[in-house]
């Protein structure tokens, strides 16, 4: 009986292995579609960002050329440049090099600085915004309030060179495109200076210039203000989810969700991101992983902004985002494991019942066996395999009936064999006699035939004397007792044989002998003798009263071994007989015979270590051919 850890081990692997594999499995897909969903909403967030960053500048930059556009703005910059005679409508002022130009009338400047102020106090972002005329001088410098309810600040004079200055190649620029770029300065940072040209009506290419500073952090909150909500709802969390960051060609942080990062070197601030800082310097796109400094894994979207030397990241901490799949894809393996082993457990259990019975039923059926048909299976009545116990013992009971019959019949049967046997010697007896008988009234006067007569009388006499002394002896086999062979010339026992049964026939049917001066082989030749006699006989009954030929041949084979054949050219034989029943016990084609002689002959040139073979054609003939083991071997 099996080991019940053995039988448990191996329902645990058919149970248990599958259920792992599956929520091994079903973890893996889990982890991954929770990474392919963070990261398509990483890139859906970048690119909703990047456009939202995209359009806020346009916007800006439509609003600047609109103001560089107005007319109140062209008088005073025309104003500036075609000055009014009277003097007390211009007022000196120093311009950024240091040299006096001419102010604009004042209605036309308030207006102006109207247009300005609406900029100013409105939600976009603005910082500062200056008037340059075609001279290249300051007509005004407005400064945003830094609170709420505080006043915009004008200058129109004392204005410092080191404050705001447009672009140079606005001064040279034939188109009204503004100009940006990122500039840094001592109150608000990294700002976005953009510069657009004043064409003057009427004044050919000359031209003023708008400059107008953004507050580059405030526009980059606008732009992801979505995911700045969604960060906000988050913060109740102990750990960060999602981190919106800009930076800059030279890889410092111009605006971070942690405002404390504002700023500083990505390289020192946050080195675990370097990867992905070299690539955003390097102005590319993609995503990329990093592993914080507490531990967690994150996933950062990155592109560059439009135009603006600045790089956009978009990160989410994916252990956090996956952390319910990973959870619930372990849950799925403990409960595999749980199931599995349950299973193994009941299955486990139902075996060992069922074995119990088994093995006693196999118990029982191995005492059969071994010879025990008297052996019982005792099961209990309702166990299961009672049934196959209860026909156990009938079938052995019925075995037992039957081999006591079966005796009984191998005792009758081995009588009739033999009686068979000796009636079909006695048959072959009586045909040489009275081949003898039929042609003693022909021949009887030549004295050359009366010996041979006497002689086959002889013969047939002794012959009929040991069929009656087999009567009392033990038979072992149909073929008879078989004494041990020895070497013997075959050619002796072959022409006595045609002499006896072939020659008498001589009148009736042409006989030919081809035989050797000697053939020895290693047989038993008196009972070689029996398969010469039922050969030629069967040949000569074959051919039947139609005239025909005999042919008794002998030689030795390309092996070396002695053979001799009788062939006849009787009616032959179909091969459907020849495959089916030729040299089985009672097979016969004759009306009047009894079927044993080939089966006779076949059993006796095998007890010599020969072989018999046969050749037949329905119509032609028939050959027989019996190889027998060499003298000299």
């Amino acid at each position: 009986m099996q080991s019940r850890s053995r039988i448990f081990l191996t329902f645990a692997l058919f149970c248990v292995l599958p259920l792992l594999l599956i929520g091994g499995i079903n973890l893996l897909i889990n982890v991954r579609s929770a990474e392919t969903l963070v990261r398509n909403e990483l890139e859906h967030e970048l690119a909703a960002t990047t456009q939202s960053f995209e359009t806020l500048l346009r916007e800006r930059k439509q609003e600047i050329k609109n103001l560089a556009e107005s007319s109140s703005l062209q008088t005073c910059m025309s104003a500036a440049y075609h000055p009014a005679v009277s003097p007390a409508a211009n007022q000196p002022s120093v311009n950024v090099a240091g040299t006096v130009a001419l102010q604009p009338a004042d209605n036309d400047l308030q207006e102006a600085k109207n247009e300005i102020a609406s900029l100013l106090r409105g939600p976009h972002s603005y910082g500062a915004i200056a008037a340059f005329g075609p001279s290249r001088q300051a007509i005004c410098v407005a400064e945003a309030p830094s609170t709420k309810t505080g006043d915009i600040l004008f200058r129109t004079r004392d204005l410092l060179a080191e404050q705001i200055q447009p672009e140079d190649v606005v001064w040279t620029a034939t188109t009204d495109e503004v100009l940006c770029s990122i500039v840094s300065t001592v109150t608000a940072g990294k700002t976005l200076r953009c510069t657009a040209p004043v064409f003057l009506s009427g004044a050919g290419t000359t031209r003023g210039a708008l400059v107008a500073d953004l507050r580059l952090d405030s526009v980059i909150s606008s732009a992801a203000r979505p995911l700045e909500s969604s960060i906000a709802e988050n913060k109740n969390t102990s750990r960060r989810s999602t981190i919106v960051l800009v930076m800059d060609d030279q890889g410092e942080i111009v605006y971070h969700t942690n405002a404390a990062l504002k700023h500083q070197l990505a390289r020192s601030s946050m080195p675990y991101l370097e990867g992905i800082r070299a690539e955003m310097v390097a102005g590319h796109s993609g995503t990329k992983d990093f592993k914080a400094v507490d531990g967690d894994k994150w996933l950062a979207s990155y592109a560059p902004l439009m135009g603006s030397g600045l790089s956009l990241a978009v990160a989410r901490n994916y252990s956090l985002a996956s952390h319910d799949a990973r959870r619930y894809g372990w849950l799925g393996i403990l409960l595999a494991l749980l199931g599995g082993s349950a299973a193994a457990i009941f299955l486990t259990h139902y075996y060992q019942r069922r074995t119990q019975s088994i093995e006693r039923v196999a118990a029982g059926v191995d005492e059969i066996v071994k010879g025990k048909l008297d052996h019982r299976i005792e099961l209990l009545s309702s166990d299961d395999l009672r049934p196959l116990a209860d026909n156990v013992g009938l079938v052995t009971k019925q075995l037992r009936e039957q081999i006591a019959r079966d005796a009984e019949s191998r005792q009758f049967q081995s009588f009739v064999r033999l009686s068979a046997v000796l009636t079909h010697d006695l048959k072959n007896a009586i045909e040489a006699l009275s081949l003898i008988v039929n042609n003693m009234e022909k021949h009887y006067e030549k004295e050359e035939f009366r010996a041979d007569a006497m002689q086959s009388l002889t013969a047939a006499t002794d012959k009929l004397r040991a069929l009656v002394a087999r009567l009392s002896n033990p038979v072992n086999t149909l073929s008879g007792e078989h004494k041990r062979p020895r070497p013997v010339d075959l050619v002796p026992i072959l022409k006595r044989v045609i002499a006896m049964t072939a020659e008498p026939a001589r009148t009736q049917h042409e006989i030919a002998i081809n035989l050797p001066d000697t053939l020895f082989a290693l047989v038993d030749g008196d009972r070689m003798d029996k398969v010469m006699e039922n050969l030629i006989i069967n040949g000569l009954e074959a051919m039947g009263e139609k005239r025909g030929k005999l042919t008794v041949a002998g030689g030795e084979t390309e092996a070396g071994k002695p053979y001799f054949s009788v062939s006849d050219t009787g009616e032959g034989m179909s091969e459907r007989f020849i495959a089916e029943r030729l040299f089985h016990p009672f097979a016969t084609t004759k009306r009047k015979g009894v079927g044993l002689g080939l089966y006779t002959c076949r059993e006796v040139v095998s007890a010599n270590g020969g072989s018999i073979e046969v050749e037949s054609k329905q119509g032609a003939g028939t050959t027989f051919r019996v190889v027998l083991p060499s003298a000299q071997s």
